[in-house]
């Protein structure tokens, strides 16, 4: 090979090295220019959103406080009225039906008093004839009072004026037997008059244990009568919520009673408690008194009080029973109450939150008694993240 061909292929080798290093340094160059001269973009810190909030004034005031509960209206007296004679039933009252009121005083029926009229006519000649025994024996003391006085007359020996002499044993005797004559007629008297079956109280009548032609003996049970001048209803509550109800026979608590069959409503008292807790609830009992439950002020007005509402016995109540009176308290809904008994307060533009002292707690509302101030703008609508601080903004027309 000559050294002109040795040079040809020397400059040919260099250019393929050269040729690519300098597209790689020329690509580099326009890179750093193109660069150099892009624009940039500055970023600007993001504004921050204020949370719009809807919010309540609150102020402070005395409210009455309840407490609701479940109630079973159960009779307040209950009895099974039984005679006291025996005897076959002959005559009935026309009352005497299952559901009927019967007033005080009337007859329920009459039980056959044939054998008790002839006890107190034998009864009443007993006391006759030992009223005569008396009258002659009175007479016979008066003869031996006038023989001592007669004898002591005529005679040296003196006689004393003994018990036996004056024939005061015998007197005695006859005084006892006319008092126990008296007694078995009063006795006899006393049983004719219980063949008449009276009712002892205004009454409802339960069950119906005879009918017309029945035989009953001493004891036997007639009816079932429950006292409707008043019904009591045994209600459930807290055991701390005892604290605040006047329990009292005259002067109990208010309590109203809502039935689900009406939209009537009856009014009674915190009488007593039943000395209990339920087993499985832990709820304390009270017993709360209704007096005329059936609407019957004048049981003698019975045909015009049809239409009028009564109280069911059994019947499942509502029952709001009125406690204490809350003095200086804030009441809210309980649903604007955060966890850990806080408020949210709307402060100047800014969350601040509460922490409240709660006074007493009922279905829809809380009382507060202290941890917040009067004019306090409560946050009534929900915040995803409540901080502290954060900054918040009235909703429109928001004039709290």
């Amino acid at each position: 090979m000559s050294s002109q061909e040795i040079e040809v292929s020397i400059i040919r080798s260099l250019a393929k090295i050269i040729i690519p290093i300098g597209l790689i340094a020329i690509g580099l160059a326009g890179w750093n220019y193109f660069n150099s001269s892009e624009p940039k973009m500055k970023r600007k810190p993001p504004k921050k959103q204020a949370s719009v909030v809807q919010t309540i004034s609150i102020q402070p005031g005395n409210f009455q406080s309840s407490i609701r509960a479940m109630g079973i209206v159960m009779p307040d007296r209950e009895i099974i009225l039984k005679s006291k004679v025996s005897g076959e039933v002959v005559s009935i009252s026309s009352k005497f039906v299952e559901g009927a009121v019967i007033q005080k005083g009337e007859m329920l029926l009459k039980l056959d008093d044939s054998d008790y009229k002839i006890d107190v006519q034998k009864a009443q000649s007993a006391l006759d004839k030992a009223l005569s025994a008396l009258a002659l024996e009175k007479g016979s003391q008066l003869i031996a009072k006038e023989e001592l006085k007669l004898i002591n007359e005529v005679s040296k020996d003196k006689i004393k004026a003994t018990d036996l002499a004056l024939r005061k044993p015998q007197l005695v005797q006859a005084k006892a037997t006319v008092d126990n004559a008296r007694a078995d007629l009063e006795k006899a008297l006393l049983s004719m008059s219980r063949t008449n079956v009276i009712i002892p109280f205004n009454a409802l009548i339960l069950e119906k244990h005879v009918n017309s032609g029945s035989l009953v003996t001493a004891q036997g049970s007639l009816a079932t009568l429950v006292d409707v001048d008043a019904y009591k209803i045994e209600a459930q509550v807290p055991p701390d919520r005892l604290a605040s109800l006047i329990i009292n026979e005259t002067k109990g608590s208010k309590a109203i009673i809502h039935s689900g069959f009406s939209n009537h409503t009856w009014q009674g008292k915190v009488v007593r408690t039943t000395g209990k807790m339920t087993s499985k609830s832990r709820m304390a009992g009270v017993i709360i008194l209704v007096h005329d439950p059936l609407g019957l002020k004048n049981l003698r007005k019975i045909k015009n009080k049809k239409k009028s509402l009564q109280l069911l016995l059994d019947d499942h109540v509502d029952v709001q029973i009125f406690g204490e009176t809350l003095e200086n308290v804030f009441p809210i809904p309980r649903s604007i109450l955060r966890d850990g008994n806080t408020l949210w307060i709307y402060n100047s533009g800014v969350l601040e939150v509460k922490k409240v002292s709660l006074v007493w707690k009922e279905d829809k509302i809380v009382y507060i008694r202290s941890g917040i101030n009067a004019g306090d703008k409560v946050i009534t609508s929900d915040i995803p993240i409540a901080i502290n601080g954060m900054a918040l903004q009235l909703a429109p027309g928001d004039n709290s």
